[in-house]
C-alpha cells in the first residue's frame, strides 16, 4: 500500500516505489540521502542541508528528501552498502551521485545545481540534454562525483591484529598504517577467536616450541580481523612483507638494521597484523573468516535478528502473533519465555533511560513473561523493521496502519508491544543478551571415528557449531564410567562401558547458542531405527548400527557439559563456563 510522503523537518521521506516515482515530478533540485535500513539517513550532513536551505529560501527550487534502498525497486543496487550514498534529482532524472558524507562536494554540486535552474527558470539559459545516471552495482568512489567507470579488481588477504594491541587501543593506528603503505581494507571485525581457528590460522608455526603458549595468549582477548586489498596486478603478500620490512628496517654497511625510532605505532605494527605467506593460504584464510565476502551486493543475506513480543501482547494475542510471523517468511530459530528482572530489563533499555516512558516501559516488561524469538530469513533485520513500522503507536496507526505495531497495539497501553533490532550489529548484541552462546561435549565413539569421521565433521560445521576444542583419544574406563553414571547397574552397562573404550573417540567442546540443545537434535534419537523414522537427517539415523553403537555421544544438560568437559579438558572447560556464566548473568 502507498502511503503519503509526510515531511519531516527538512526532509521528505519515501518509503516505497510509488513515492520515489512522485518524488521524480518535483521541480528544482531534489537531493536524495538513500540509506540502509539498518542503519538510518546520515545525520552528519543534516546541518549544512539546513543550511543550505536557508541560503537558497528565496524561492522553492532546493528539496531533501531520505530514501531507504531495501524498500524501493529503482534503489536495488544500492543495497547493501556500508557508505551514505546521496543522488541528485533534477527534472525528473538522477543526474549524479556522490558516495560518502563529503561535505564540501556535497555543498558545491547543491550550489551548482541550484544556481543553473535558477537560470533556466528565469530564461537566462535552456535547459541542457542530461543523460539520467545509471547506477552499476561494482562502482566505487568516496571523492568525487561518481562516474560509469568499472571497479579494478583487487587481491585479498586476511590479518589479524593481536589481543594486546587491541587492548591497548592501537587499532586504529595500525589500520592507518596499513592504508598509509598502499593497502585498502575492505571489512574488519573484532572477535574472540577459538582455539580452532587459532591453530588453522597459523598452522605454519605449529612446531614452534612456545606454540601451544602463543595458542592461549591469542584466546586471552579479542583479535581484530581485517581483509586487507591491494589492486589487482601488484603482489599483496610480498607488498605485505616490504611493509613489514621497512617497519623493521634496512640493514646498513655494517649489517646491523637501521631501524626506525621505536614508539608504541612501530612496535605495535611489527607484530601487530599476521597475514599468510602465499596466495593460496590468503584464498584459504579469506573464506575462513569472511564466508560471505565476494557476494553480489544485491544478493539477499541469511540473517537473525531479536524479536520481543512483551508480556500485555503475548497473554492477549500470542498465537495470532506468532501465526503472523510465520505468514511473513520468517522462521523461528530459538524461543523462550523469560521473566526479565528489574535489572535485567535496564540492563537490555539503558539507550532509553533519560526518555520520559523509561519507568513505563520498566513497569510493562517486568509484569509478566516476554516472549524472546530468534527470527531467520533473507535480510532479516530490515524486513522485521519494516514489518513493525514507526515506534510510537500514533505514528504506526497514522503512517503505516498495516504494520504490527499499528495492528498488535494493546489499549489503554501507550508504548508499542513489539521490539526489534536496528541493526545487523544490534542484531548479534541482543541475541547474545537472551541466547548467549554455550558449550557442550560432544563425542564420535571410537566405530564411528575410525568409519564416518570425516562425515559426521563435516554435519557438525553445517550445522553452524564451531569447534572451541577438539583431540583424539582412548577414553579411560573411569572416563567412560563417568560419562554413563545415570546407567550404572544396568544391563547393558558393562557392554556400553567396552565399545566406549575400545578404541579412540574424537572429543570436541561445540560452541553454539543453545549448545546442548541443538547438538541433541542433531545426533537423533538413542535409537538408529527410531531416528530413522523420526529424524532421517540425524547422524544416528544416517551412522548408526545399534541402540549402544549409536554412533555419538552428547552431554544431556548444561551440568552435565560442565562436569564432562572438565573431566577430558580440564580447567579449559571451567574457564569456559565461567565466562559463559557471566555472560548469562549479564
Amino acid at each position: 500500500m502507498s502511503g503519503k510522503k509526510k515531511e519531516i523537518q527538512l526532509q521528505a521521506t519515501i518509503t516505497n516505489q510509488n513515492e520515489w516515482d512522485e518524488m521524480l515530478l518535483t521541480k528544482g533540485v531534489v537531493v536524495i540521502d538513500v540509506y540502509q535500513a539498518w542503519c538510518g539517513p546520515c545525520i552528519a550532513v543534516v546541518n549544512l542541508f539546513r543550511k543550505l536551505k536557508n541560503e537558497f529560501s528565496e524561492d522553492d527550487v532546493l528539496h531533501f528528501a531520505v530514501a531507504e534502498a531495501n524498500s524501493i525497486e529503482t534503489l536495488q543496487p544500492l543495497r547493501n552498502r556500508c557508505e551514505p550514498v546521496f543522488l541528485f534529482c533534477v527534472n525528473g532524472k538522477i543526474i549524479a551521485m556522490v558516495r560518502g558524507a563529503n561535505a564540501p562536494l556535497i555543498s558545491k554540486k547543491i550550489t551548482e545545481l541550484v544556481q543553473e535552474e535558477r537560470e533556466i527558470v528565469a530564461g537566462q539559459k535552456e535547459r541542457p540534454e542530461v543523460d539520467e545516471l545509471t547506477f552499476l552495482e561494482e562502482k566505487s568512489s568516496e571523492d568525487s562525483i561518481e562516474e560509469t567507470v568499472p571497479e579494478e579488481e583487487v587481491t585479498y588477504s586476511v590479518g589479524i591484529i593481536k589481543p594486546d594491541d587491541v587492548l591497548e587501543g592501537h587499532v586504529e593506528e595500525i589500520k592507518q598504517k596499513i592504508r598509509d603503505a598502499g593497502f585498502g581494507i575492505a571489512a574488519s571485525e573484532e572477535k574472540m577467536l577459538t582455539e580452532e581457528q587459532i591453530r588453522e590460522f597459523y598452522t605454519q608455526k605449529k612446531e614452534q616450541h612456545d606454540f601451544d603458549d602463543f595458542v592461549q595468549f591469542m584466546m586471552s582477548g579479542p583479535c581484530h580481523i581485517l581483509l586487507i586489498t591491494k589492486k589487482k596486478g601488484t603482489d599483496a603478500i610480498p607488498l605485505w612483507k616490504e611493509l613489514r620490512e621497512s617497519l623493521e628496517g634496512t640493514p646498513d654497511e655494517s649489517g646491523k638494521s637501521e631501524r626506525p625510532e621505536e614508539t608504541p605505532e612501530t612496535e605495535s605494527i611489527l607484530n601487530m597484523c599476521d597475514v599468510q605467506s602465499s596466495i593460496e593460504d590468503a584464498s584459504r584464510q579469506l573464506a575462513f573468516f569472511f564466508p560471505n565476502f565476494g557476494q553480489k551486493k544485491t544478493e539477499q543475506k541469511f540473517e537473525k535478528t531479536l524479536a520481543l513480543v512483551r508480556p500485555c501482547l503475548l497473554r492477549e494475542r500470542r498465537d495470532s502473533i506468532i501465526q503472523r510471523i510465520k505468514d511473513d517468511g520468517f522462521e523461528i530459530a530459538m524461543q523462550k519465555e523469560i521473566n526479565l528482572s528489574e535489572e535485567q530489563a535496564r540492563e537490555f533499555y539503558k539507550e532509553h533511560e533519560n526518555e520520559d516512558y523509561f519507568p513505563f516501559l520498566l513497569e510493562q516488561m517486568t509484569n509478566g513473561p516476554t516472549l524472546v524469538l530468534a527470527l531467520t530469513r533473507e535480510n532479516a533485520v530490515a524486513h522485521w523493521r519494516n514489518l513493525l513500522g514507526p515506534k510510537t503507536i500514533e505514528e504506526a496507526k497514522k503512517e503505516n496502519p498495516n504494520s504490527l505495531r499499528a495492528q498488535y497495539a494493546v489499549d489503554n497501553i501507550p508504548i508499542n508491544q513489539l521490539h526489534g533490532s536496528s541493526s545487523p550489529n544490534d542484531a548479534q548484541k541482543e541475541l547474545e543478551f537472551f541466547f548467549p552462546q554455550e558449550h557442550t561435549l560432544a563425542l564420535i565413539k571410537p566405530d564411528a571415528a575410525k568409519k564416518h569421521k570425516d562425515d559426521i565433521m563435516q554435519k557438525v560445521k553445517d550445522a553452524g557449531f564451531t569447534i572451541s576444542k577438539i583431540k583424539e583419544e582412548a577414553l579411560t574406563r573411569e572416563m567412560a564410567t563417568k560419562f554413563y553414571k545415570d546407567h550404572e547397574g544396568k544391563p547393558f552397562f558393562e557392554e556400553l562401558v567396552a565399545l566406549m573404550t575400545e578404541g579412540p573417540s574424537v572429543v570436541m567442546v561445540l560452541t553454539k547458542e543453545n549448545a546442548v540443545q541443538e547438538w541433541r537434535q542433531l545426533m537423533g534419537p538413542t535409537d538408529p531405527e527410531v531416528a530413522k523414522e523420526s529424524s532421517p537427517e540425524s547422524i544416528r539415523a544416517q551412522f548408526a548400527q545399534d541402540i549402544l553403537s549409536n554412533a555419538v555421544h552428547g552431554s544431556s544438560t548444561r551440568e552435565h557439559a560442565l562436569e564432562s568437559i572438565e573431566c577430558i579438558f580440564g580447567e579449559v572447560g571451567e574457564l569456559m563456563y565461567r565466562i559463559e556464566g557471566m555472560a548469562t548473568a549479564r
